[in-house]
Parts: structure tokens; sequence; C-alpha cells
């Protein structure tokens, strides 16, 4: 964690002074660490910032090169710089930028069109219907879930709204009421009150919210007369604190009110809201800046969306870390939303980036685990020269093996890029060696100026290649390589075998559960991932106060879970990743109900032992034509065996079209995995119907109710 020290590790973890008391060897370590801890152990550098001065800083202030880089970095602090007068300005390389750049050329590439992102017109209503209904994902500065809620509040439409928005989107604000004022008025909801002419002049455009710095200083400035160098300073002073020079300036913006006007109960009000808002104001050229490119953004992402998703994918690629769901998976995940068909990588048809074709997004072969940048262009490269690979022989001979050996070809195998050569991904597996061997002998051949591999002065074609014959590697081992690779499960959901089971025992989809009221009860179901196990401040009896975080995914989305300390305790060996299971609990959504939704986890349970866990009664349906005495008499010895607490009932189709029904009083089951399955193998699975403790969802849909038998 932020600002960790050894000292509160020891008090937030019994466990690490256990491990410090019972090795010499790690008490020694610990103690030389004490006696550093808190030194300063390198020279810290500004990513972007830049001193400017009018004369040479070697003159001015003392300099030095960083260890290992070209770069000279200021030996004095940014706050001294500040002081001694001199100008520091931050650069920033944003990624947004190069995906603009890379959206345009899409663009041209894919629809001949030659656009100019600064040229869009600033009035298009379809980009503000887009930010109004918030579907900001990969829109710059506009993603997170929480300003995606404040969108849907303010509901922009023009340009000085999103100006606001991202100004307003901070803890102060956010805290101190701006923003509902600013929704409020604009609205309708509240009228907007200028206390005097010139703060409706300044104010109009924000509808009476003190939004921006230059905001403050224009009031100050004109209102009570203080030089604009000096209300900056101001500002500064309140935001800050400094109470000696926030006294100096109160009683020069008292005094130069009352000459406009007010009077000294009102010029005290408003310098008291000054102070209020001065400390959350936010500069209005910066913000303005990154108004402009997330409206560019918005832009592209409503009127070319392949492409520009297509470019948000690509600058993707070098964050991707394959442990957690990252913000490549999020935006393959809107790409489904939005109907946008991404095509599985395929080494005869993928780019090396992320790429469009036909209305449809090429997966870029760079984006896979394993495969690099160089790798993929050399692919592509080969492909272009040569034409499609026909297998892996001849994708090792004429790929460099410098450029894509054992383990990339391992990775495009996992990630199903080379399903396309017509074999299985458990044989080109086993073949890798022998096809690198003979695309390295192929290369020599070449490098001698021979050019069969196989064969010949006489030009006979090489022996046909035989593949080995293996089994397909089994469903979910595919799919946790798949994952491994790509981030994601490609082939299938490994979910989909718990699908049946889920729909029965769950009373909502993730997606849908986002939708529901603060502190709805609900049951999920689906695959922990992401977990990560935290300690709150406060310790109980001594001892750390755990509680975990994860995201709990099923076939529609996810849901970020918490399970709060009290309960962590007796579900801790539940919770892993990849584990399947259902969860009884809430929606939690503390921060409005606008706010993103998390679910709070009362139960965990195993997926194995849903059914057991709710199910309160079976009902199962026969047909006397298709079972017979023997099966039900079969049925019977089968249910008796497993005594339980789910009731049974039984729906039988008698051969003469009648159908009679009714509770097994005398029989109740303990419906274990091999129980039901052995039930649904002798009736078949459509014919058992499994009713939950909570009946307030219907228990069963029209599309699975039971066929209508003759009335007898």
């Amino acid at each position: 964690a932020p600002k960790m020290t050894i000292k509160k590790a020891l008090e937030q973890n019994p466990d690490f002074g256990k491990l410090i008391d019972s090795n010499h060897d790690i008490q020694q370590v610990v103690g030389l660490a004490r006696s550093v801890e808190g030194l300063a152990r390198n020279i810290g550098t500004h990513a972007a910032g830049v001193v400017i001065a009018s004369q040479p800083l070697i003159e001015l202030i003392p300099l030095q090169r960083v260890t290992g880089k070209d770069d000279i970095a200021t030996q004095w602090a940014m706050a001294d710089i500040d002081k001694a007068g001199m100008l520091k300005m931050d650069f920033l390389g944003l990624k947004n930028l190069s995906i603009l750049a890379n959206a345009v050329k899409l663009i041209e590439k894919t629809r001949g069109e030659k656009v100019n992102p600064y040229e869009f017109p600033i009035d298009d209503e379809a980009t503000y219907a887009l930010l109004q209904r918030g579907e900001t994902k990969g829109v710059f500065q506009l993603e997170g879930g929480g300003i995606r809620n404040l969108l849907l509040r303010m509901k922009p439409d023009r340009f000085r709204d999103i100006i606001a928005t991202l100004a307003l989107y901070r803890p102060g604000p956010l805290e101190g009421g701006m923003v509902d004022l600013y929704v409020d008025v604009k609205h309708g909801r509240k009228a907007a009150e200028y206390p005097h002419p010139i703060m409706k002049d300044v104010l109009e455009e924000t509808h009476g919210v003190m939004v921006y710095q230059e905001q403050v200083m224009r009031i100050l400035n004109r209102l009570g007369g203080i030089p604009l160098s000096n209300a900056y300073t101001c500002i500064k002073a309140i935001s800050k604190k400094k109470l000696e020079l926030i006294a100096k300036f109160h009683g020069e913006f008292l005094e130069g009110a009352q000459t406009k006007g007010l009077s000294a109960k009102e010029a005290e009000h408003l310098f008291g809201l000054i102070q209020k808002f001065a400390g959350y104001g936010f500069n209005k050229s910066h913000t303005t800046a990154y108004a402009k490119i997330a409206y560019i953004t918005a832009y592209l992402k409503q009127h070319y969306p392949q492409e520009f998703m297509a470019a948000i994918l690509t600058g993707d690629i070098s964050a991707r870390n394959f442990k957690t769901k990252d913000d490549l998976i999020e935006h393959l995940e809107d790409c489904v939303r939005m109907k946008i068909e991404v095509v599985p990588p395929d080494i005869n048809v993928s780019q090396s980036t992320f790429a469009v074709e036909d209305g449809k997004i090429l997966f870029g072969m760079s984006a896979i685990k394993g495969c690099g940048t160089s790798a993929a262009e050399a692919i592509v490269a080969a492909r272009e020269k040569g034409g499609c690979f026909t297998d892996l022989f001849n994708f090792c001979e004429r790929v460099d093996p410098s450029a894509a050996g054992r383990g990339v070809i391992e990775s495009l195998i996992k990630a199903g890029a080379m399903d396309s050569l017509g074999a299985k991904r458990s044989q080109l597996t086993i073949m890798i060696e022998k096809a690198l061997q003979a695309g390295l002998a192929s290369a020599k051949n070449r490098r001698r100026g021979q050019n069969l591999l196989f064969g010949g002065d006489d030009g006979d074609l090489p022996p046909p290649i035989v593949l080995p014959d293996v089994p397909e590697w089994d469903s979910k081992d595919l799919l946790i390589k798949e994952k491994e690779v790509l981030g994601y499960y490609l082939s299938n959901h490994p979910l989909q075998e718990y699908a049946d089971l889920l729909c029965q025992f769950c009373t909502h989809e993730t997606q849908a559960a986002k939708k529901l009221p603060n502190k709805t009860s609900v049951i999920l179901g689906g695959m922990i991932g992401g977990s990560i196990i935290r300690t709150t401040k406060k310790s109980v009896e001594g001892q750390p106060n755990q509680f975990a975080s994860f995201d709990l995914e099923d076939l529609s989305g996810t849901i970020r879970c918490n399970v709060w300390p009290r309960t962590f305790v007796d579900y801790r060996e539940l919770i892993k990743d990849e584990s399947v299971v259902g969860l009884m609990g809430s929606i939690d959504k503390r921060g409005g109900e606008d706010d993103e939704a998390n679910f709070t986890v009362n139960e965990i349970i195993p997926i194995e032992e849903l059914p057991k866990r709710m199910i309160r009664e079976v009902r199962i349906r026969l047909e006397e034509k298709k079972l017979g005495g023997s099966g039900l008499q079969m049925l019977y010895e089968l249910l008796r065996g497993s005594p339980g607490h789910s009731q049974i009932s039984l729906v039988m189709d008698l051969a003469n079209g009648m159908r009679v029904s009714g509770p097994c009083s005398r029989l109740q089951v303990d419906l274990t995995p091999e129980v039901r399955q052995q039930v649904e193998e002798l009736v078949g699975s459509q014919n058992v119907r499994y009713v939950r403790n909570e009946v307030k969802q219907q228990e069963y849909s029209k599309s699975r109710r039971w066929p209508k038998r003759s009335e007898g």
C-alpha cells in the first residue's frame, strides 16, 4: 500500500512478525531495512516536467545527470523551482493522440476519406446523444463508471458542458455539492443565484457555479479590485490554507467589493463562497483542451466505430498484463455491445495490429501473449510475399525462426491463430520441434542456393507431412490455454457447461443486477477472477481485519464483488480465481443510484452445492411409453437411496393421453451431483425441473414449460 512502512506491516500482518522471529537471516535483513527506511534512494524525475528560464539553467540552479539516461535534472524540488521564479511546464505524452492518428489512417485506408479531427463540427447531435447515453468506453477522460454516470445526469448538449464535466468530476466539487447544483440549474430544477451583476456575467456559462480558477480570479479582480496576478496568488493561498495571505486578500476584497455597491455583509458572504470554491477551481484552459480531445474521440466512436475501436484496441496492446481483465478485453466487450464483429486471430488473415476489413475488426497478432510486434510483422511480411501459409512446416520454412521461435508458435497455436492450417492444436504442438528443424534446414539450403528441402535435382516434391494421431485438447484445457495468451475465452466460455444450472438458481445475471436499486437482495453465479485480499485500517482484538474484492464473471458480463470482514472469515477458502460459485448478497450503490453498482456478498456457495443448497422441490416428468414400469421402479430405487430434504413430485404422461401429477410425500432426497446426473440420464435432463427455495421469481420461463397433454 502507499506509504507502507515496516512498522505498519508488522501491525497489519502478524504472520510477518512470526516469520522474522523464526529466521535469523530474515531478522538481519529486516534490521538492515529499518536502518535505511525513509532515506532518499534515487533521483525522482517528473515524467513530463520541463524547466524554462530566460538564461542557461546552469547559471541559475544546480543540475545533475540522471543515471542510465541522457536526461539532465534539477537538484531542487518542484516547489523550490517555483519559488526561484522559473517556469515549469508539463508536456504530456498522451497515447490518445496516437490513437487519433491511427484512427485517421484507418479511415483513409478503409473508406478512402481524409478527415481532420480538428475540423469536426462541434455541434453534432449524434455525438452528444452518445455522450448523454454514457456510451463512452474509449472516449478520452470519460471512460470511468463514475464520470459516465455524471454524463447520464448532466445530459451534455453543448461543448461547454463537456468542459465543465471534466472540471467538476473531482472529489472536492462532488462532495461540495457543486455538481448537483450545476445539474439542477442546467435542467431547470433550481434557479441560479447571482449576488451581483458582475457575478452573472462571470458565472452564467456554468449556471451560477464557480467551476474554473479563471472565474474566481475574475470575481476577485472585477468585484474586489485585486490585480489578476495577485488573484491567482490568492486562490493558491486558499487551496494551500495559507491563513496570513488569505487574511491580507480578505481585507482587500471587502474594501473593493463595497466600492462596487455590495454591503459589508454581502461582501463577507461572497468571500466565504470564494474560499469554499476557490480550492476546487480547475484551470479552464487545461480542461478545455482535454474536452476538445474528448469530443473528437466521441465523434469518431459515433461516426467511424470500426476504425476508432481498432485504433483503441491497438493502443491497448502495450499495456496488456493477462493477469486481470485489462482495457483491451473491456474494449472487445464494447465491440460486442456495438455489434462490431472482431475476427479471431489467424496467421493467414490478421495484421500485426488491429485492422479493419469489410466492416469487421481483424484481431492484431501482436496482442497475443508471447507474440510481440517483431514476430507479428515477420509473419505478415512472409504472408504478403509468398501468400497464405499451408501448414506448420510451410510456416517455419518461410518465417525467420529468430523472429518466430518455439515460444511464439506455441502462443499462436493456443490462441487458435493456426487453426486455418487444418490440423488440431494438439497435433500442431507436437510437430513444433520437427517443423522448426525443417525450417532451419530450409534456411540453410537457401543460403547455399538450393531451393528444395527434400528431393534431388529433378525437382521432386517433398513427401507429404504425416500428422500424429492424437486427440484434441479437452474443452476445458483448450479454453484455459486461450485465456492464457488472449486474456479471454475465444472458442467458448467455461461457464457454458453451468449455464443451465445458473439459469435455474440465480435470480439475475450480472448486467441486469447492476440496474437494480441499492440494497436489492439477489443471487448471482459465475466465475471468480481478479481477487485481491486487503487489510482494513482497524484491527479486531489485535488481529488483522481482512476483506476481499473480486470480479464475478457470468455469460452477460462482470460485476465487482466485496466480501467484508465478517463474511470473509467464513468463506476465505472459497475465494479462488477461476472457481465457479453462487453468491447470495445485495446490490451496493452507496454513491447513489446513478453510481456504478458493486455487489456485497453475504454467502458463497460452490457451484456443485448450489442445487443441494437452493432446491426446495424436484419435479420429474415421466412418459409411460418410454419409461415403463421398470423405469419407474429404477427411479424410485435411485431416489430412495439418497435420503435428504428436497421434496419430489411427479408429472406422468400416460399412454392413453392423460396426464396425472402429485407429490411423493414420503420421498425426500439429497440432490448430490451424482444423483442429479443419474436421474437426468434416466428420464432426460429436459424432464427434470428444480424449484428454488426463493419463489419470488417465476419458476419456469415460457420457453422451458413442458408440452401440454390432452385433458382427461
